[in-house]
């Protein structure tokens, strides 16, 4: 529920007057920059989020019709970007580089969060059916090409592709799970 004071000027802005947009603007600012933070633990991703929220509340003005939920709407939108941004980490994880090394994708300066993230990918990786792994293992850590794995394990190319596939949307699936877990 929004403040007394805040609700004015949100309900103000919401009926034509822009320049009270100023006051909402500075009253959720930093809170929502405080609440992206505590997720990303980096400024600058969170400062991009906070900034990308406000745009799209302004921008999308005419959708919010209940002054009284606004707040709830702001930080929906939040949460959604914060799920976003994470997904945009999973999929880092995900493509491991060609060291076969795990490295963070983002930069983000929590490794704390980045080592959990790992150890929940590294357990993901393990309840794999054993091919499947295997399979996934030889294109990721050795970077064998479809078709070197297929000759390997005397599969189909075909074979090969459709297994990695299918890990890969596994291992996104197991692991969005476990970020949104974070966020809510």
């Amino acid at each position: 529920m929004l403040q007394e004071g805040i609700s004015g000027f949100v309900e103000r802005w919401l009926q034509g007057d822009d320049t009270a947009f100023e006051a909402v603007f500075y009253y959720f600012q930093p809170r929502l920059l405080r609440y992206t933070f505590r997720y990303l633990k980096n400024e600058a991703a969170a400062e991009d989020i906070t900034t990308e929220v406000l745009v799209k509340v302004w921008q999308n003005k005419r959708s919010i019709t209940n002054p009284a939920t606004f707040e709830n709407y702001l930080f929906t939108i939040a949460r959604h970007r914060l799920i976003k941004a994470w997904y945009k980490k999973m999929d880092g994880l995900l493509g491991l580089d060609a060291a076969g090394e795990l490295s963070d994708p983002t930069g983000a300066n929590d490794p704390v969060l980045y080592k959990e993230l790992v150890q929940h990918y590294q357990e993901s990786l393990s309840k794999l059916p054993e091919q499947r792994r295997r399979i996934f293992l030889l294109h990721r850590e050795q970077n064998l090409s479809y078709r070197e794995i297929a000759e390997q394990l005397n599969i189909s190319p075909k074979t090969v592709e459709n297994q990695i596939a299918a890990t890969l949307k596994q291992l996104r699936a197991q692991l969005a799970q476990y970020l949104a877990s974070l966020i809510l």
